[in-house]
């Protein structure tokens, strides 16, 4: 291969290698603060590229809604002391988060207390301020 094919190949590399460095961008939360939501687990997807976390969430006017929290991908969280199989579908947890700017029922998942009081982290930290990852936190039996 010639020079110029190379630099045309590497200058095509860049280019396709952008969009996927776009795809991590965390604009649409607001990163000055974390809040914290109690609830029953709805469900808890674990897939790639990132987990869900669906709460079912009772409002101040007794209505129930539901809240939606992006997670870290499945490996991540492993390594950090999640399962797939855990938190479980009706389980009463506590949700840190880091809210949607727009305001919507949803934002980053930082963090899940568990009713025993176990607590685990997101790749980004617990977002309580201390910077703190507890990883192997929380192993399911």
């Amino acid at each position: 291969m010639t020079r110029k094919a190379l630099g045309l190949a590497g200058i095509a590399a860049a280019l396709f290698a952008a969009p996927a460095v776009a795809h991590h961008a965390f604009a649409m939360f607001d990163q000055s603060k974390v809040l914290y939501l109690s609830g029953t687990v709805k469900q808890f997807e674990f897939v790639n590229p990132h987990a869900w976390l669906h709460v079912v969430i009772v409002n101040d006017k007794g209505n129930t809604v539901t809240w939606s929290f992006e997670g870290g991908s499945p490996s991540q969280l492993v390594s950090l002391g999640w399962a797939q199989d855990h938190p479980r579908v009706g389980e009463t947890i506590e949700v840190g988060f880091r809210p949607m700017k727009d305001g919507s029922r949803g934002g980053q998942l930082m963090s899940v207390k568990f009713p025993s009081g176990q607590k685990v982290c997101s790749n980004r930290g617990c977002g309580d301020g201390t910077g703190e990852i507890v990883p192997g936190a929380y192993r399911p039996q």
